[in-house]
């Protein structure tokens, strides 16, 4: 018999040996692990239920090695509960720019934002080749006694097929706008499972540099060094699940318990998609990993750093909160709207739009709507800036007019500021405010050349 051979059937051998030893001790009907206290005043906690454990354990081979604080053993892993079906109702929830409608024009549509932490990078490096399953259109979350839900929305599948990205959340737990924990989940089936579910933690407090969520390259952190849970190995084998959703096969859906984020009653988060040859969690925050210039931009209007180099196929959201009302000053946060809801009803947040157009006025033309002088004109570049306009607010999209002079952006609700890079004299920017999933039309810029 060769070593081979013969390595198998020991290994089958002690299994067999294992599993008897645990039917014996009747391990089958053990409690699940800790219930989380859920008590803390304003807690936004769904009551649903947990669904029962199962009447069989679940055991299977631990198949990575860990780092710092999990270790990996030949012991089998048992799994005594696994998430049931997510509440239906979402307590936080966000959108993200859909860059499928821009995709065939290898550019992104907006979102990008790389001086804070925020990317729209669905696409390879250099060709700028398009993969709807890195590009996340929309995520919610939901909550129980037990579990965090999360589900991740992507734009579509691979085009080899299914969803091949990593999916995971980033939590920020006290927030400080640094990250304090980093779920990830590898390529997740079509049904519950630990498989590729990896957990990191920072043992610094130094993820996001010298100034969180801001660009402050080069790095000297250590961002997420300590790997906590890996694929059931760890101090609870239960804590955090992924599986393709069962009624949308461009969903991603994870689970992880409250008593792995502290059970926290305040927190904030945002969801990632990313290929699996960018998830370095030692690299967090990547804008302080990379310089502009050298992760390379998505945004065509760019020239000097489009396309993408060094920093590609990676997708994230802005951060959005659970258990309290949002400043809008908390650091990575999406835009706040005007009238901030502490917590979402069951109606999903649809994004909103703004569109425009921008015309020339002729020589000596005007700053007026007329008719007979005013042209549509291309190429003009429309940028948008959270906020209303004095407020000094970041940098949320740009986009160039189309042949027919024509600009629109996909946005979350909130107040923005739309300018028009027109040359000689014209229309200054606008502010305009967007509520839950309207449209605002008709944001049009004039100039017109003055001969003196």
């Amino acid at each position: 018999m060769n070593r081979n051979k013969f390595h198998q059937l020991t290994t089958w051998l002690g299994v067999a040996v294992l599993m008897t030893s645990i039917l014996a001790c009747n391990l089958t009907s053990a409690t699940p692990g800790v219930t989380p206290n859920n008590a803390a005043t304003n807690a936004p906690v769904n009551t649903a239920t947990e669904p029962p454990a199962a009447t069989v354990a679940v055991i299977i081979q631990p198949t990575a090695t860990l780092e710092n604080t999990a270790t990996a053993t030949s012991t089998p892993i048992v799994h005594l509960v696994t998430p049931g079906e997510p509440p239906t109702t979402a307590i936080s929830a966000l959108s993200d720019s859909n860059s499928s409608t821009t995709a065939s024009a290898h550019r992104a549509n907006g979102g990008e934002n790389f001086n804070v932490n925020l990317f729209e990078r669905p696409f390879s490096s250099t060709s700028m080749d398009y993969f709807p399953d890195l590009d996340i259109i929309g995520a919610r979350l939901m909550q129980d006694t037990t579990w965090v839900y999360f589900n991740i929305t992507l734009a579509g599948q691979n085009p080899a097929g299914g969803l091949l990205g990593d999916y995971g959340a980033e939590f920020d737990l006290n927030l400080d706008g640094r990250g304090d924990l980093l779920l990830m989940a590898k390529k997740p089936g079509t049904t519950w499972s630990t498989d590729g579910v990896r957990v990191w933690t920072p043992s610094k407090n130094d993820v996001g540099g010298a100034r969180p969520i801001l660009s402050d390259p080069p790095s000297n952190t250590s961002g997420y060094d300590t790997l906590v849970f890996d694929q059931g190995v760890g101090s609870d084998p239960d804590a955090a699940w992924a599986r393709v959703s069962p009624t949308d096969p461009n969903s991603v859906q994870l689970a992880i318990k409250n008593t792995l984020i502290k059970n926290s009653a305040t927190f904030m988060w945002g969801a990632w998609a990313m290929d699996d040859s960018m998830l370095h969690p030692d690299w967090f925050d990547y804008d302080d990993h990379f310089t502009l210039a050298q992760a390379g931009s998505p945004l065509i209007e760019d020239t000097q750093n489009y396309p993408l180099k060094a920093l590609a196929e990676v997708d994230n959201t802005c951060r959005w909160v659970v258990g309290f009302t949002p400043t809008g000053n908390e650091p990575g946060i999406c835009p706040v709207p005007a009238t901030p809801t502490p917590v979402p009803t069951a109606t999903p947040i649809k994004p909103g739009s703004v569109s425009g157009t921008v015309y020339n006025n002729g020589i000596d033309g005007g700053l007026t709507d007329n008719a007979l002088i005013s042209r549509p004109k291309s190429g003009i570049v429309v940028t948008v800036k959270s906020g209303s306009c004095g407020g000094g607010g970041g940098v949320v999209g740009t986009t160039s007019t189309n042949g027919s002079g024509n600009y629109a952006f996909t946005l979350n609700a909130g107040s923005y500021c739309v300018s028009a890079a027109a040359p000689d004299n014209h229309t200054g920017p606008k502010t305009v405010h967007i509520t839950n999933g309207t449209a605002v039309n008709n944001v049009n810029f004039f100039y017109y050349q003055y001969l003196g």
